[in-house]
């Protein structure tokens, strides 16, 4: 196995890239086997969120192992209809997916940061789409990152394929916190413990209402507003936090009130 895949008794299962010896690259029993892990975490009901991490003190990941998944001659693939079968292609899930980030976060291994919904950095943390370098495209990341960056920062990192650190990346937008190495893994699992305190079907509605309506009109954004709103009230959960909420003393309002 190249990855780790940890549960814990908090319901947070922990995802490790564990090729340090070739800075985590993903090779294609890599891409499989971090597919499976997030078939696991959406289809396990003991997992509530997952956190992916990578192994060893120099890299997230560096990418996809180009050797072995662009080795051949011309570096042509049979084609074949698209299907969303890899967690690249389109593979997610709805729970919440934290990436909590160091070292070299490069190529295929920014993609797999791109795919979570979270993305925390620790201060050595590089992030770059060297891609075109080696005339190969930055696919599933080029799709995400002008939602999450903007098009012009989108743009500098895809076709200059050039480098940015942590610093920066916080500035454009592409990580929500950057920390000390040392303290990486537990500010994710402080994260991750803030969302747990939620309720779980508000916080997977409220991320399929965010991803689903990007780029969309805003009258279809209202329409899935509505039909989520709609399963999240029908929920016992919705019912019972309800129920406590007139009992509660906090000294800071809530919200909720309208």
């Amino acid at each position: 196995m190249s990855i780790g895949f940890d549960i814990g008794e908090d319901g947070i299962a922990t995802i490790t890239l564990n090729r340090p010896e070739v800075l985590n690259a993903m090779d294609s029993a890599t891409y499989a086997e971090v597919t499976a892990a997030v078939e696991r975490v959406e289809d396990d009901p003991e997992i509530r969120l997952g956190i992916v991490t990578g192994a060893g003190e120099r890299a997230f990941s560096a990418g996809a192992d180009l050797r072995e998944m662009h080795g051949n001659e011309d570096g042509s693939q049979p084609w074949r209809a698209w299907h969303p079968d890899r967690w690249d292609f389109g593979v997610r899930t709805s729970k919440p997916m934290i990436a909590a980030v160091h070292g070299y976060t490069l190529a295929g291994g920014l993609e797999l940061a791109l795919a979570c919904d979270i993305r925390i950095a620790a201060e050595d943390a590089v992030f770059g789409c060297p891609e075109v370098k080696w005339s190969l495209l930055h696919g599933f990341g080029a799709l995400r990152l002008p939602a999450i960056v903007g098009l012009s920062n989108a743009m500098s990192m895809l076709l200059t394929g050039e480098q940015i650190d942590a610093r920066e990346a916080h500035r454009i937008g592409l990580v929500s916190q950057v920390v000390p190495r040392e303290e990486l893994i537990e500010r994710a699992r402080s994260t991750a413990a803030l969302i747990l305190r939620n309720g779980d079907e508000a916080v997977m509605m409220t991320k399929e209402l965010a991803l689903q309506s990007l780029g969309c009109p805003l009258e279809d954004g209202m329409r899935l507003y509505r039909e989520m709103y709609r399963r999240v009230a029908a929920t016992n959960e919705q019912q019972e936090r309800l129920g406590t909420f007139g009992q509660r003393n906090d000294a800071a309002p809530q919200g909720g009130l309208s």
